[in-house]
């Protein structure tokens, strides 16, 4: 697999800022069968993810082309929880299948994401880097998994779309028996994916967690939220 097709994230979706008041309180964001993902972890990588969007807004070259998009800090969070919830079921398909991954590749992955890690603070940058190749080396298990299965198909030497689809049909498939169970307040649908539903339903939601949950939210309205509550 080629190395450009990894993605750490992809800012989508959306939840509310706060966390207080539900069900699974304290430093549990989620929890995948027996492992959990900490509210920490998520907090962490989203302030990572708003430091470089922020910074890429100041880039010249960026506004040339166009500049960046401003987000909700949200929005950036629910997508983080999702990606780590991903990390953490491509582990656990991992052990089960006792799968290798291409480390070349990784190594090649993680050189050019440091470009990335040497942008945010000294003390940040170990945990950030061994959350980004955790991220990535459960990528790649899950990717050799779904090869083997082409070849076993016949397909020896499968397009990238095959690949891709294997890969989403043995996450989806592992998914189902496996109990993800997501902080309420970001509205996760019943397969344990953030920003799917609307947690109004069941929580009373101010008009600011409503807006922020769109996955196309108002610019006007990202435009004029505090700083501190956007990214870009």
């Amino acid at each position: 697999m080629k190395a450009h097709r990894l993605v750490l994230i992809a800012v989508a979706g959306a939840s509310m800022l706060a966390l207080s008041g539900c069900a699974q309180s304290g430093n549990v964001a989620a929890r995948v069968g027996d492992s959990t993902v900490s509210t920490s972890d998520v907090d962490f990588l989203s302030r990572m993810q708003c430091e470089t969007l922020d910074k890429a807004a100041q880039n010249p070259a960026a506004a040339a082309q166009g500049g960046v998009q401003t987000v909700p800090v949200a929005q950036v969070r629910t997508g983080m929880l999702n990606t780590l919830i991903e990390t953490e079921l491509n582990r656990q398909i991992a052990s089960k299948e006792h799968l290798t991954y291409d480390r070349d590749t990784l190594r090649q992955v993680m050189a050019q994401f440091e470009r990335v890690v040497d942008q945010v603070a000294a003390k940040d940058r170990d945990r950030f880097r061994s959350m980004v190749e955790d991220v990535y080396r459960g990528q790649l298990q899950v990717y050799t998994l779904a090869q083997q299965q082409l070849a076993e198909q016949g397909v020896s030497r499968p397009g990238q779309d095959q690949v891709d689809q294997a890969v989403a049909k043995i996450q989806a498939s592992f998914r189902k028996n496996v109990d993800v169970k997501v902080n309420p307040q970001y509205g996760a649908d019943a397969r344990g994916v953030a920003g799917s539903t609307d947690p109004s339903l069941s929580l009373a939601v101010s008009s600011y967690a409503k807006q922020a949950r769109s996955a196309q939210p108002d610019s006007s309205w990202v435009s004029a939220l505090p700083a501190d509550q956007r990214c870009g």
